[in-house]
């Protein structure tokens, strides 16, 4: 791994660092349906403001793209995208550990996926530190934070696991095949869509802008997600990327365990440094 590799990946432990804790303020103030309103309308602000710059991504093939099967996946990611981030507001409510430990558990699912059935061709020893992550993400539930999640929490903490697993497929199937500004272009105007279907008022629409903690949250969702999907498409191997997103988590619960006493620091600190030692092969092998 090239220091230009390690640098993009320290650039996204950052920025996933702090997304769980600019969401925490609006799962405790607004209904859960209203945090994928807001992050959809920012992707579609952040897909306009760059379209002068990169709408030749899609419009020079506009009508294969349109015409490609591969679009039924982005279409599912917009959908099932609204579900997701609402699902884990309510997570993230109650515990802002569970709510990012899960994906520990949804690396595996998903690697494992692609390294046996899509060819990712991850080593042996990868692919053991993966396993080991959802291992891990499983014991979280017994000895960990999500322990405190009530039952309509552990289902949420579930739901959101299987679809952000099924995020590693879908998106390391369509990228390739339509790109990666379609692909975001597409999920984020169809998640924009199904949240207004779910009775996003005029008033709650100002809100996304004119509220500073819907807006600041919004913003660095939309720069973070283009940072996401631009280091997956020519930096790093998405099961990477999805690893170095990972090691964000021993930081966001040993500052939970802090702020928001979540567990014992002791506890949170097992966790994440746990994490941490799984990840180290597969960033220095």
């Amino acid at each position: 791994m090239t220091l230009f590799q390690l640098f993009v990946g320290l650039c996204l432990v950052v920025a996933w660092s702090i997304r769980p804790f600019l969401y925490k303020p609006v799962a405790a103030s607004f209904p859960f349906k209203m945090s994928p309103a807001f992050t959809s309308t920012w992707l579609v602000v952040a897909l306009l403001l760059t379209f002068p710059l990169l709408g030749n991504l899609f419009l020079s093939d506009w009508y294969n793209i349109l015409l490609s099967p591969f679009v039924i996946i982005a279409v599912y990611k917009g959908i099932s995208l609204f579900y997701l981030i609402k699902l884990q507001q309510v997570v993230n409510k109650k515990s802002t550990s569970s709510s990012v430990f899960l994906s520990f558990i949804a690396l595996a699912l998903g690697s494992l996926f692609n390294n046996l059935f899509l060819g990712e061709g991850l080593s042996v020893i990868k692919v053991i530190s993966i396993v080991g992550f959802g291992v891990l993400g499983l014991f979280f539930l017994v000895k960990g934070d999500a322990r405190r999640l009530s039952p309509s929490g552990k289902k949420a903490f579930g739901m959101v696991t299987i679809i952000m697993a099924s995020y590693q497929v879908s998106d390391h199937l369509a990228i390739p095949q339509i790109g990666w500004y379609s692909y975001l272009l597409i999920s984020s105007i169809v998640m924009f869509a199904v949240s207004f279907m779910h009775g996003i008022s005029k008033r709650d629409f100002k809100k996304m802008f004119l509220n500073r903690s819907i807006a600041c949250a919004g913003m660095f969702y939309a720069a973070s997600e283009f940072l996401v999907i631009y280091a997956s498409i020519n930096i790093l191997p998405v099961s990477i990327v999805g690893v170095f997103l990972r090691l964000a988590v021993p930081i966001v619960m040993i500052y939970s365990a802090v702020k928001y006493r979540e567990q014992s620091l002791k506890n949170q600190l097992t966790f994440g440094v746990c994490a941490f030692l799984l990840a180290l092969p597969i960033i220095l092998l």
